[in-house]
């Protein structure tokens, strides 16, 4: 995640705050470390997508997985399985406000999200909590989710990372439809269902 191009992290939000430690998780994603992988998914499946429900960094933490997926960077089938897992539930998640004119939420009129997000994730009262930085980021994580309409444009704009992300999940599963592995192909055929079928939802009738 060294890349010029890589997406600020630590002014993205998940499940427990700010994402300042998804890079670390998503590096470790093909490493030989069995313990770091585990965390790694477990850091996916409980931070980035929450009980069904997606934040600001879902979709760059799942185009970072999809990428690597096709890359051919995950060595471990167990994990691999796990990973084409957690691309599924945020190919569901992109399917949630279907109905809603989920753009409009996303940029409410008169409003800068981004940069409102921004000064509150960089202000200095934050950064001067160094001795329980969890705690710390959780809270700031409520105050930016205080303000209603700010809240509902946050959670539009991660439903819309997901669609965006569609496209490489649907690679992503077809490159691993191919592997050796019975389990890995079984759990991409379900993904790459589930990317279809999110991505049909999402494109608008003629």
């Amino acid at each position: 995640m060294n890349s010029s191009n890589a997406p600020r992290f630590d002014l993205l939000l998940h499940a427990y705050g700010r994402a300042a430690d998804t890079p670390g998780h998503l590096d470790a994603l093909a490493a030989e470390d069995p313990t770091a992988r585990d965390a790694a998914v477990y850091h996916l499946n409980s931070a980035i997508v929450h009980q069904g429900t997606p934040w600001t960094a879902t979709g760059p933490a799942t185009e970072y997985v999809s990428a690597i997926i096709r890359r051919g960077a995950v060595a471990d089938g167990a994990t691999l399985v796990e990973l084409l897992r957690f691309l599924g539930e945020v190919a569901e998640s992109a399917a949630i406000g279907a109905e809603d004119d989920i753009e409009s939420l996303a940029r409410p009129a008169g409003r800068d999200i981004e940069a409102e997000v921004a000064a509150m994730l960089e202000s200095d009262d934050v950064d001067a909590v160094d001795d329980d930085r969890e705690e710390d980021d959780e809270d700031v994580a409520y105050l930016v989710y205080e303000d209603e309409v700010r809240a509902d444009a946050l959670f539009a704009r991660a439903v819309l990372g997901c669609r965006a992300a569609l496209p490489g999940i649907v690679a992503a599963a077809a490159y691993a439809g191919t592997h050796p592995d019975e389990r890995v192909r079984a759990e991409a055929a379900e993904t790459l269902a589930a990317a279809t079928a999110a991505l049909t939802a999402d494109t608008p009738p003629h």
